[in-house]
């Protein structure tokens, strides 16, 4: 009887092992999308009264034709839209030819308000285009 349960006992250890090399190995071949590696956005209090600033962080794991902040929606902290900002090479949010968009952005607002943003990165390499949202945390303008 003890050989039994302890046979038993081994073949359940070798399926769980087994299963969890399996789960292991399927999620190391998952990415963030096809063309981000990484990204993230931040909302912060800038220096000065009534600026905020996003700082954000895009990275692809190629060379990407176009990588960046598409656009960044400012809402007030009860959930009123303000306006949206278009990212484009000239004002800085995309970068052409480049697998990393790193910086930060500030946009003057009114002074003593709450806002916060939707900022959707995206990344464009060959034919293959993705992007995702991020909404950040609530900021007071000072």
């Amino acid at each position: 009887m003890k050989r039994i349960s302890s046979s038993i006992l081994a073949l359940a250890m070798v399926f769980t092992c087994c299963c969890g090399v399996a789960s292991a190995a399927e999620n190391s071949d998952t990415r963030a999308s096809l063309t981000l590696s990484f990204y993230n956005a931040e909302l912060v209090a800038g220096d000065s009264k009534g600026v905020i600033s996003v700082d954000y962080d895009v990275q692809s794991s190629k060379m990407a034709s176009f990588i960046g902040v598409e656009s960044i929606k400012i809402y007030k902290a009860d959930g009123s839209y303000v306006t949206t900002i278009t990212g484009t090479t000239s004002n800085g949010l995309v970068e052409s030819n480049s697998d990393i968009c790193k910086s930060f952005y500030d946009y003057k607002l009114t002074s003593g308000v709450s806002y916060y943003e939707k900022v959707k990165v995206f990344a464009t390499v060959g034919s293959e285009y993705d992007s995702r949202t991020i909404t950040t945390s609530t900021v007071k303008a000072p």
